[in-house]
């Protein structure tokens, strides 16, 4: 039997399970639980086009449009028209997505810089926990081997070089090595690096510095996606209030009750993420707190119940108002793993899966229920290609001779805090710069160990300051404003960007940069 790792639990690690052969012996690694993921917590739905009268080019056109031109357009023609297939057998295996009442009609909503109403949920705001479930009870038949609370923190290679294993440490610090044929990387994004974020948990999840540690390229790191709506305020927050509460009729507001959005942009409320979170952020800048006005939608509590048992727990007095109390908090990271649509990576029997990946289907920004999506078509893709390959000899397997620095409890938490201020919301070169600096001397300029001698909290703590020098790195090097990244010295696209990846290569100082095979970008946005 093909003996393979899953790093991760959520929707692109279980639809790669889903769709693994029998032959192959599974072992599901996850920091957390098995539920415990953001996919779980997944609540706008996924985006489903493949009974639109253009076959879904729209979709495509919103997609391209909304992730501001940076997308590879053939990798998002791709996804999209995987996606048809790969939802609709879903759907007639029996997972079941709300319809209208009294029909086999899905439901269909509408959420920001779509062009029309496209988005299936479950359960009405509780897709995420829907889809997860019926894939946890799919996969039940298979031969897997769950790991729960555990890091997998290096890669082991083989006497060929090849990645073949991985090095696991559990909640009591104890490490144990793991072998596989092939590894899948599934362990999501970064964007809890910030205080305010929507993910399910508060350690940064690290498949990114795994594959980075080993020599594959990390493309687009700066580009993380700020929801403008987490439940609550600046100081504190619970949870999303999901797009899809402004696609059935509600109004960003701020304390006047003035709409926030009316003047900045034609679609109002439903504005792309990345503008309706800089307006929100503005406003608070002027002390102003900000608000959805959900007077115009009906029966709220059951079409978002799991919304409305949130806002009840924590803000009842504005809810009798008519009013949910929102902030902006990171939500969403475009970049991570240069990987295809299958996965594959630049390491052999290495493949990353979901939000640790960058296929560049999202570009600058990504278009909302476009995650789940993402997680089903990649997760199918990759098992499909695993499924091919033939079972590997195994040979001897060695550690490798990484080291990582011990961090203080105060550098770190200087360090944590200063993250959203200087590569947030808006960003600017000197603040980067001198912020960069600052991460340097704490990675760089101290004691270090051996990676397999580490702790959880140690590691912990490595990789989030990692991780925040790769985005400054990376968000110093894109020298204009594009979707998510927003530059306050460089307020505008630059053409001369409109092509061009950012990738960061581990040893190398300056950011590798080449331009796109050009593209007749009016035709492909006019087609059908």
């Amino acid at each position: 039997m093909k003996d393979i790792i899953v790093i991760g639990s959520g929707i692109a690690a279980l639809s790669l399970v889903h769709r693994l052969d029998e032959s192959c012996r599974i072992t599901c690694i996850t920091k957390d639980t098995i539920t415990k993921s953001n996919s779980y917590l997944a609540q706008g739905g996924v985006c489903y086009s493949r009974n639109e009268d253009d076959d879904g080019y729209g979709h495509i056109k919103d997609t391209y449009l909304a992730g501001c031109e940076l997308a590879d357009y053939s990798v998002v023609e791709e996804m999209i028209l995987r996606s048809h297939k790969e939802i609709y057998q879903l759907i007639v295996e029996g997972c079941a997505f709300d319809t209208i009442s009294g029909s086999d009609t899905f439901d269909m909503s509408m959420e920001g810089a779509h062009s029309i109403s496209r988005i299936i949920h479950a359960g009405g705001d509780c897709t995420g926990s829907h889809i997860i479930n019926y894939l946890i009870n799919r996969v039940k038949s298979k031969e897997i081997t769950y790991h729960e609370n555990t890091e997998v923190i290096d890669f082991l290679i083989d006497s060929d070089g090849v990645v073949s294993g991985v090095l696991a440490l559990d909640d009591n610090n104890v490490s144990r090595t793991i072998r596989g044929d092939a590894i899948v990387i599934a362990s999501g994004g970064y964007s809890n690096v910030y205080r305010a974020h929507s993910s399910v948990s508060n350690d940064v999840n690290s498949g990114h510095i795994l594959a980075f540690h080993h020599g594959s390229p990390l493309r687009h790191m700066e580009m993380i996606q700020f929801h403008p709506t987490l439940l609550g305020n600046m100081d504190n927050t619970f949870g999303l209030v999901s797009e899809a509460v402004r696609g059935h009729g509600g109004v960003l507001v701020n304390e006047y009750n003035e709409p926030i959005m009316k003047d900045i942009h034609c679609l109002g409320s439903l504005a792309p993420r990345d503008i309706t979170s800089r307006a929100i952020f503005q406003q608070q800048k002027n002390a102003q707190e900000c608000f959805i006005d959900i007077s115009n939608i009906e029966q709220f509590p059951q079409r978002f119940p799991s919304i409305y048992g949130n806002v009840m727990e924590h803000f009842p007095e504005y809810y009798s108002k008519k009013l949910i109390p929102i902030t902006v908090g990171a939500h969403y990271t475009m970049g991570g793993i240069k990987s295809k649509i299958n996965g594959e990576t630049n390491l052999s029997h290495v493949y990353a899966i979901g939000e640790v990946s960058n296929t560049n289907f999202h570009g600058a920004n990504r278009l909302a229920s476009n995650s789940l999506l993402e997680g089903l078509v990649m997760g199918a893709s990759c098992a499909a290609s695993i499924n091919q390959q033939l079972q590997r000899n195994q040979k001897p397997l060695t550690r490798s001779n990484i080291r990582i620095p011990i961090i203080n409890d105060k550098d770190y938490k200087y360090l944590s805090d200063k993250c959203f201020e200087m590569i947030g919301i808006e960003r600017a070169n000197d603040n980067m710069a001198s912020y960069l600096q600052e991460l340097r001397n704490c990675l760089y300029q101290v004691k270090d160990m051996h990676i397999s001698t580490v702790t959880k909290n140690e590691w912990h703590k490595y990789v989030k300051l990692k991780t925040l020098e790769l985005i400054c790195l990376s968000a110093l090097n894109r020298g204009e404003s594009r979707g998510a990244h927003y530059r306050k010295d460089f307020p505008v696209e630059r053409e001369d960007f409109q092509n061009i990846d950012i990738e960061l290569y581990k040893g190398e100082e300056t950011i590798v940069k080449y331009v796109k095979c050009p593209r007749e970008i009016e035709t492909i946005l006019h087609r059908r």
